[in-house]
């Protein structure tokens, strides 16, 4: 019987999905997109689970998967792992409406002060582990110019929390995908340095070259799977079709 386990919680007015991956003998774990109410939701997450956090992965700079890693890094003291690319999204969220700075207290009443001392870079084909589990990173560009995945390894029956996804346990791997990919669609390419060339080059590389049985938490509305994507998604049809052309 396996002590890791995943939980995962739908938060603030996106219902960006917030993840908790961790082990209970180990006490520990990792959060992925603590967005909006992260600041209250993650510690209830971590109480829940009976761990400490020892990380925050962020697949991308946008606010929404963004949103309490100021106030969580600084009261968890953890890392915060984000590629260099998005690195203007974190110094200014607002870039990512293409708004000025002062949007994020007129709209969202919140002053930004990100802990920029608790930022680590993430890149390309690297692996970092939390929790004893390990994670490969991929650069996925297209959402963003600096998305990420992180495909986390030897997951297979480990239970999974997510009252929005149909899988009751991971997969041997498992994509936490962000906004690469959804639930027959993918994330927006039309804000500020989206590019949608960029985009079917990373959902090929990334999510065709994965076994069909792999699970994809994503990072809005249910889990899927790699092989039902593959039969149904049009994007990935698109994408596919784009690289046999080329």
């Amino acid at each position: 019987m396996t002590d890791r386990f995943v939980l995962g919680a739908p938060l603030g007015r996106w219902q960006t999905n917030c993840y908790l991956i961790g082990d209970h003998d180990r006490g520990s774990g990792v959060v992925i997109d603590p967005g909006e109410h992260g600041e209250t939701q993650v510690p209830t997450m971590l109480e829940q689970a009976q761990v400490t956090c020892e990380a925050i992965l962020l697949t991308h700079g946008h606010l929404d998967h963004l949103w309490a890693v100021p106030s969580l890094a600084r009261s968890l003291d953890v890392p915060v792992f984000l590629h260099a690319d998005d690195r203007w999204l974190w110094d200014d969220p607002a870039a990512a409406f293409g708004a000025p700075p002062e949007l994020l207290a007129a709209e969202f009443g919140i002053e930004w002060d990100p802990p920029t001392d608790h930022l680590e870079a993430i890149a390309d084909h690297q692996t970092v582990a939390f929790a004893g589990i390990d994670f490969h990173v991929r650069h996925n560009p297209g959402h963003t110019p600096g998305h990420v995945t992180y495909l986390g390894r030897q997951l297979a029956g480990v239970p999974i929390g997510f009252a929005m996804g149909a899988a009751d346990e991971a997969t041997q791997d498992v994509l936490f995908a962000g906004d690469l990919i959804f639930a027959g669609s993918i994330g927006r390419t039309d804000f500020p340095r989206g590019s949608m060339e960029d985009m079917y080059t990373s959902l090929v590389d990334t999510v065709l070259a994965l076994e069909d049985d792999t699970l994809i938490l994503t990072g809005h509305g249910p889990d899927t799977t790699v092989g039902r994507e593959r039969a149904t998604n049009p994007f990935l049809h698109e994408a596919a079709s784009r690289r046999a052309q080329s």
